[in-house]
């Protein structure tokens, strides 16, 4: 297996006419790390995955990969293989045919691609299946060919554009699964697109938020989940409230604020080094399930972080239990609640009045504009 190699991309952007679909950006791709892009649908992640792999050419800005700058290379002069959601396995060869497909194009001998053919297919668990067709195989099977017909022909980076849209919800959990063990068993650089948030977080070393062919925000799983830095991220990647307030106070550990109906609101400090000054207009971000809830009405609220709530409704989704209500100021608050936090205490129902607290790190200060692209 080749050694990984790291993606330099430095203020790369493409346009088809006049439609931008990747703004200027610059992002380093780190050897042997897992890397996804991850946002919704026309945000430029697969045109940018396209670029990386000669598909397409940039419209400015240059990429390099492993050093080597190969901004104006064709695909196959590129240390990259590319595996697409529809595998792209070719319907009348055998498994073993496709597999060895790259190896061919490379003009290596019968005997040898066989043999390295074979040894893929035993990693994959499917020596067995070497003489069948593609459509004599499930899904997953076919999935996991298209993997091993990427990484036998030794690539720097495997480049992966959403290979497991197609798959049913328990398949594809299992396929993350075995995507994050067979990147850590041959140790390449990893690029995946997707728009699934829980897959993304699920497997990624590090995730880059798109949004309009920008990167909105680029850190690891627990930091982009805990710690959105603009409104899109926080309501992307999984629920979240989004809180405006007034600056009240800035201290040298956070900001006080204020909002209707809320009591007295203190944050951590700003991101991204935003400053804040007093009466200015500040935007939250609190995740449903920091949230935790008791009986009582507004006699009741804390004098920090907290709310009376009237419950307008309540969801049972299995392993958790989504209560909605709305405060004395009109703002409408989701709280998700584990139901072993409840004990033995009766579920909440429409019209009760209850108390939301969440605690001082649970908040966090969105930033005022997003980056400018560089990451």
């Amino acid at each position: 297996m080749s050694a990984a190699k790291d993606v330099e991309l430095d203020r790369v952007s493409k346009s088809f006419g006049t439609m931008p679909a990747v703004r200027p950006l610059s992002l380093h791709v780190r050897a042997g790390e897992f890397l996804t892009l991850l946002g919704p649908s026309g945000c430029g992640k697969t045109t940018m995955l396209r670029l990386i792999a000669g598909l397409e050419q940039v419209s400015g800005g240059t990429i390099k990969v492993g050093g080597e700058d190969v901004t104006d290379l064709p695909p196959n002069r590129r240390d990259t293989s590319i595996m697409f959601q529809d595998y792209a396995l070719f319907p009348h060869k055998t498994l073993l045919e496709n597999v060895g497909y790259g190896l061919k194009m490379r003009g290596i001998a019968r005997t040898a691609r066989e043999s390295r053919a074979r040894s893929w297919l035993e990693t994959i668990g499917l020596a067995e299946y070497g003489q069948r067709l593609p459509h004599q195989l499930s899904g997953g099977q076919r999935q996991r060919v298209a993997l091993a017909r990427s990484l036998i022909v030794e690539p720097g980076v495997l480049l992966l554009d959403e290979p497991l849209g197609a798959l049913d919800a328990n398949l594809r959990h299992q396929m993350q699964r075995e995507l994050r063990r067979m990147h850590r068993g041959v140790g390449l650089t990893f690029i995946y697109v997707t728009h699934d948030q829980q897959e993304a977080l699920a497997m990624s070393d590090r995730v880059a938020v798109m949004r309009d062919g920008r990167i909105e925000q680029l850190g690891d799983p627990v930091n982009i989940y805990d710690c959105p830095e603009t409104e899109f991220v926080a309501r992307f990647i999984g629920a979240c409230n989004v809180i405006v307030a007034r600056v009240r106070r800035v201290t040298a550990s956070g900001i006080e604020c204020d909002a209707d109906g809320l009591a007295s609101l203190v944050t951590r400090p700003a991101q991204g080094g935003d400053s804040y000054g007093e009466g200015e207009r500040i935007a939250l971000a609190l995740r449903p399930e920091a949230i935790s809830i008791r009986s009582g009405d507004r006699g009741c609220v804390p004098e920090r972080n907290g709310t009376a709530l009237e419950v307008r409704n309540v969801e049972f989704t299995g392993a958790t239990l989504k209560v909605q209500g709305v405060s004395p100021g009109g703002d409408m608050l989701d709280v998700e609640l584990g139901r072993r936090t409840l004990d033995d205490r009766p579920p909440p129902e429409p019209g009760d009045q209850i108390i939301a607290e969440w605690r001082e790190p649970d908040l966090t200060v969105l930033r005022k504009s997003a980056r400018n692209g560089d990451s």
